[in-house]
Protein backbone atom coordinates (compact mmCIF):
# COMPACT_ATOMS: atom_id res chain seq x y z
CA UNK A 1 0.00 0.00 0.00
CA UNK A 2 2.65 2.21 0.74
CA UNK A 3 5.06 1.46 -2.22
CA UNK A 4 1.63 2.33 -4.79
CA UNK A 5 0.63 5.42 -2.81
CA UNK A 6 4.72 6.64 -2.95
CA UNK A 7 4.59 6.04 -7.03
CA UNK A 8 1.15 8.13 -7.36
CA UNK A 9 2.75 10.86 -5.86
CA UNK A 10 5.97 10.77 -7.79
CA UNK A 11 3.58 10.50 -10.80
CA UNK A 12 1.59 13.43 -9.61
CA UNK A 13 4.51 15.38 -8.85
CA UNK A 14 5.75 14.87 -12.38
CA UNK A 15 2.59 15.74 -14.41
CA UNK A 16 2.92 19.19 -11.31
CA UNK A 17 6.83 19.49 -12.90
CA UNK A 18 5.40 19.48 -16.64
CA UNK A 19 2.74 21.70 -15.79
CA UNK A 20 4.83 24.50 -14.38
CA UNK A 21 7.12 23.97 -17.19
CA UNK A 22 4.70 24.33 -19.63
CA UNK A 23 3.34 27.51 -17.48
CA UNK A 24 6.64 29.02 -17.55
CA UNK A 25 7.50 28.54 -21.00
CA UNK A 26 4.03 30.24 -22.14
CA UNK A 27 4.63 32.90 -19.48
CA UNK A 28 8.17 33.17 -20.77
CA UNK A 29 6.37 33.60 -24.23
CA UNK A 30 4.39 36.00 -23.29
CA UNK A 31 6.91 38.00 -22.40
CA UNK A 32 9.16 37.61 -24.68
CA UNK A 33 5.94 39.29 -26.55
CA UNK A 34 5.09 41.44 -24.26
CA UNK A 35 8.98 42.78 -24.42
CA UNK A 36 8.78 42.88 -28.28
CA UNK A 37 5.86 45.13 -28.09
CA UNK A 38 7.12 47.34 -26.02
CA UNK A 39 10.55 48.00 -27.72
CA UNK A 40 8.79 48.15 -30.96
CA UNK A 41 6.35 50.73 -29.42
CA UNK A 42 9.42 52.46 -28.12
CA UNK A 43 11.04 52.60 -31.16
CA UNK A 44 7.89 54.00 -33.18
CA UNK A 45 7.73 56.87 -30.29
CA UNK A 46 11.38 57.24 -31.08
CA UNK A 47 10.83 57.62 -34.51
CA UNK A 48 7.80 59.91 -34.23
CA UNK A 49 9.72 61.96 -32.17
CA UNK A 50 12.28 62.51 -34.71
CA UNK A 51 10.23 63.41 -36.89
CA UNK A 52 8.82 65.31 -34.58
CA UNK A 53 11.64 67.51 -34.10
CA UNK A 54 13.02 67.42 -37.79
CA UNK A 55 9.19 68.99 -38.74
CA UNK A 56 9.60 71.81 -35.93
CA UNK A 57 13.20 72.44 -36.86
CA UNK A 58 12.44 72.90 -40.52
CA UNK A 59 8.69 74.91 -39.42
CA UNK A 60 11.32 77.07 -37.57
CA UNK A 61 13.78 77.49 -40.47
CA UNK A 62 11.31 78.04 -42.89
CA UNK A 63 9.51 80.82 -40.47
CA UNK A 64 13.37 82.54 -40.07
CA UNK A 65 13.53 82.66 -43.96
CA UNK A 66 10.20 84.39 -44.36
CA UNK A 67 11.31 86.30 -41.48
CA UNK A 68 14.63 87.44 -43.36
CA UNK A 69 12.84 87.67 -46.84
CA UNK A 70 10.16 90.26 -45.01
CA UNK A 71 13.23 92.33 -43.83
CA UNK A 72 14.84 92.23 -46.94
CA UNK A 73 12.10 93.45 -49.23
CA UNK A 74 11.02 96.04 -46.10
CA UNK A 75 14.66 96.98 -46.69
CA UNK A 76 14.49 97.24 -50.12
CA UNK A 77 11.49 98.99 -50.20
CA UNK A 78 12.49 101.68 -48.15
CA UNK A 79 16.08 102.24 -49.71
CA UNK A 80 13.88 102.71 -53.23
CA UNK A 81 11.35 105.40 -51.16
CA UNK A 82 14.25 107.05 -49.81
CA UNK A 83 16.21 107.40 -53.62
CA UNK A 84 12.92 108.13 -54.91
CA UNK A 85 12.69 111.25 -52.74
CA UNK A 86 16.01 112.01 -52.82
CA UNK A 87 15.72 112.00 -57.22
CA UNK A 88 12.27 113.97 -56.76
CA UNK A 89 14.30 116.56 -54.23
CA UNK A 90 17.21 116.83 -56.54
CA UNK A 91 14.57 117.53 -59.33
CA UNK A 92 12.74 120.07 -57.61
CA UNK A 93 15.78 121.51 -56.34
CA UNK A 94 17.60 121.67 -59.84
CA UNK A 95 13.78 123.53 -61.15
CA UNK A 96 14.11 126.10 -58.62
CA UNK A 97 18.14 126.34 -59.55
CA UNK A 98 16.57 126.75 -63.58
CA UNK A 99 13.85 128.98 -61.96
CA UNK A 100 16.31 131.09 -60.48
CA UNK A 101 18.63 131.92 -62.90
CA UNK A 102 15.59 132.36 -65.63
CA UNK A 103 14.84 135.02 -63.35
CA UNK A 104 18.10 136.27 -62.77
CA UNK A 105 18.89 135.93 -66.50
CA UNK A 106 15.90 138.13 -66.93
CA UNK A 107 16.47 140.52 -64.37
CA UNK A 108 19.84 141.21 -65.92
CA UNK A 109 18.74 141.38 -69.21
CA UNK A 110 16.14 144.10 -67.75
CA UNK A 111 18.62 146.17 -66.17
CA UNK A 112 20.97 145.82 -69.79
CA UNK A 113 17.98 147.23 -71.41
CA UNK A 114 17.36 149.66 -69.22
CA UNK A 115 21.26 150.89 -68.99
CA UNK A 116 20.89 150.76 -72.97
CA UNK A 117 18.38 152.83 -73.02
CA UNK A 118 18.94 155.64 -70.45
CA UNK A 119 22.82 155.41 -72.26
CA UNK A 120 21.17 156.41 -75.50
CA UNK A 121 18.72 158.50 -74.56
CA UNK A 122 21.60 160.41 -72.38
CA UNK A 123 23.48 160.38 -76.10
CA UNK A 124 20.71 161.77 -78.03
CA UNK A 125 20.20 164.67 -75.65
CA UNK A 126 23.89 165.66 -75.72
CA UNK A 127 23.80 165.27 -79.73
CA UNK A 128 20.80 167.75 -79.68
CA UNK A 129 22.32 170.29 -77.73
CA UNK A 130 25.16 169.91 -79.51
CA UNK A 131 23.54 170.22 -82.61
CA UNK A 132 21.37 173.48 -81.28
CA UNK A 133 24.65 174.98 -80.11
CA UNK A 134 25.88 175.04 -83.54
CA UNK A 135 23.19 176.77 -84.66
CA UNK A 136 21.27 174.14 -86.04
CA UNK A 137 16.87 173.93 -85.43
CA UNK A 138 13.97 171.82 -85.62
CA UNK A 139 12.70 171.55 -89.48
CA UNK A 140 9.64 173.04 -89.28
CA UNK A 141 7.60 169.86 -90.15
CA UNK A 142 8.28 168.96 -87.08
CA UNK A 143 8.04 172.21 -84.84
CA UNK A 144 3.75 171.39 -85.91
CA UNK A 145 4.40 167.97 -83.78
CA UNK A 146 3.65 168.16 -80.54
CA UNK A 147 6.16 164.65 -79.46
CA UNK A 148 7.47 162.26 -81.62
CA UNK A 149 8.50 158.49 -80.47
CA UNK A 150 11.88 156.91 -82.10
CA UNK A 151 13.08 153.62 -81.49
CA UNK A 152 16.82 153.76 -80.01
CA UNK A 153 19.16 150.50 -79.99
CA UNK A 154 14.91 148.47 -79.91
CA UNK A 155 13.74 150.91 -77.51
CA UNK A 156 10.92 153.13 -77.63
CA UNK A 157 11.57 156.59 -76.72
CA UNK A 158 9.60 159.86 -76.91
CA UNK A 159 10.33 163.36 -76.87
CA UNK A 160 7.71 166.73 -76.45
CA UNK A 161 10.51 169.19 -76.27
CA UNK A 162 11.25 170.19 -79.88
CA UNK A 163 14.74 170.67 -79.48
CA UNK A 164 15.10 166.96 -79.10
CA UNK A 165 13.02 165.71 -82.19
CA UNK A 166 15.48 164.44 -83.79
CA UNK A 167 14.52 161.32 -86.09
CA UNK A 168 15.72 157.77 -86.05
CA UNK A 169 19.10 158.08 -87.55
CA UNK A 170 20.41 160.63 -85.17
CA UNK A 171 19.65 158.76 -82.07
CA UNK A 172 20.90 154.90 -83.95
CA UNK A 173 23.97 157.16 -85.06
CA UNK A 174 24.10 158.21 -81.32
CA UNK A 175 23.61 154.81 -80.07
CA UNK A 176 25.93 153.45 -82.74
CA UNK A 177 23.57 151.69 -84.14
CA UNK A 178 22.78 153.75 -88.02
CA UNK A 179 23.21 151.20 -90.98
CA UNK A 180 22.21 153.93 -93.53
CA UNK A 181 21.94 157.79 -93.09
CA UNK A 182 18.12 158.84 -92.36
CA UNK A 183 17.18 163.04 -92.25
CA UNK A 184 17.66 164.00 -89.47
CA UNK A 185 14.75 166.31 -88.79
CA UNK A 186 17.02 169.25 -87.97
CA UNK A 187 18.48 172.00 -90.44
CA UNK A 188 21.38 174.31 -90.55
CA UNK A 189 20.63 177.64 -89.58
CA UNK A 190 22.12 180.42 -91.90
CA UNK A 191 23.70 183.47 -90.64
Amino acid sequence: MGEEARKMWEKREEEWQREKAARDHLMNEVLAVRQRQIQEKMELNRRAQEESIRYREQLIKELEEAKELTRREKEQEKELKTARRQELEAQLTEQRLQEQEEQQRQREEEEEERSAQQHCQELVQQEAKRMAEQGYRPRKENLEESSNSWNCGGFGIAYSDTETQLTGFLKLFSCGLAKEPISTGFEKVEA
